[in-house]
């Protein structure tokens, strides 16, 4: 008894333990850092082919052409069995209290006898037709039926290249919009830098109040490109996870 005692004690406490550092390494890949106007984009997401892969297995378009071509062939297989839907088996079963008004046909004194009788009825039988539309038409029906399945499986190819183009379209135009917003970001930096200056030389009158107006146009100018770009990329960003059915996981916000 204490010896299973002690070996369940051990068993719960593995688990613990492996609970432990499930959650460490949970935390831990959560806590993962990604910063647009330092890092480089293309070496934290996943590599473009996995992307495309996870793309087609998330596509509910794909999914639904899969689902038309098993339903084609299901068709196939109805229009090959088509012909047994010409045979059949017939029977009846009763029972009943009958009445009979019969005429006296032997006599011919024009007489009728009324009479009643219980009765058991069973019948059976068989029974085939066969239309000669059933006959001629029958490889005609299962061709078709064989077409719609090869037309739903090329439906699901044109899918998947235009997933395909969209997943690297929507990549290669977040890789384009970082780059554009790390360059915005230095100009914004330097408008900043500049327009500090010139408050500087505008207190001690070196410069006019049409200059320092000037200055502050172009700095304004350059904080409205970065936040331009800055929402692009967050879209793009969005955009491409939703398209892919993943979460990178990566913290994008900019500080």
């Amino acid at each position: 008894m204490n010896r299973y005692r002690n070996k369940m004690r051990y068993t719960s406490l593995v688990i613990i333990m492996l609970l432990f550092l499930s959650s460490i390494k949970a935390q831990q890949n959560t806590e993962t850092y990604f910063d647009p106007l330092t890092d480089d984009i293309a070496e934290v997401l996943p590599p473009l082919e996995a992307l495309l892969t996870a793309a087609i297995n998330n596509s509910p378009e794909v999914l639904y052409e899969e689902l038309k071509t098993d339903y084609y062939r299901y068709e196939t297989k109805s229009a090959q069995n088509a012909w047994l839907e010409h045979f059949g088996v017939e029977t009846e079963l009763n029972y009943g209290q009958w009445y009979f008004n019969d005429r006296d046909e032997l006599t011919k004194l024009e007489r009728f006898y009324l009479t009643q009788s219980h009765r058991w009825n069973f019948s059976f039988g068989f029974a085939m037709r066969f239309p000669l539309t059933s006959i001629i038409d029958r490889r005609n029906r299962i061709n078709k039926q064989k077409k719609w399945v090869e037309i739903s499986m090329a439906q699901r190819e044109i899918n998947i290249k235009q997933l395909r183009k969209e997943v690297i379209t929507l990549y290669n135009a977040l890789v384009q919009q970082q780059r554009m917003l790390k360059i915005a970001n230095d100009y914004q930096h330097w408008t900043y830098i500049q327009m500090q200056m010139a408050q500087n030389e505008f207190v001690s009158g070196q410069i006019s109040t049409a200059e320092i107006t000037r200055l502050k146009e172009i700095q304004t100018r350059g904080a409205l490109e970065f936040e331009k770009n800055r929402a692009e990329f967050e879209n793009s960003y969005d955009f491409l996870q939703e398209l892919v059915g993943m979460n990178f996981n990566e913290i994008k916000e900019l500080k």
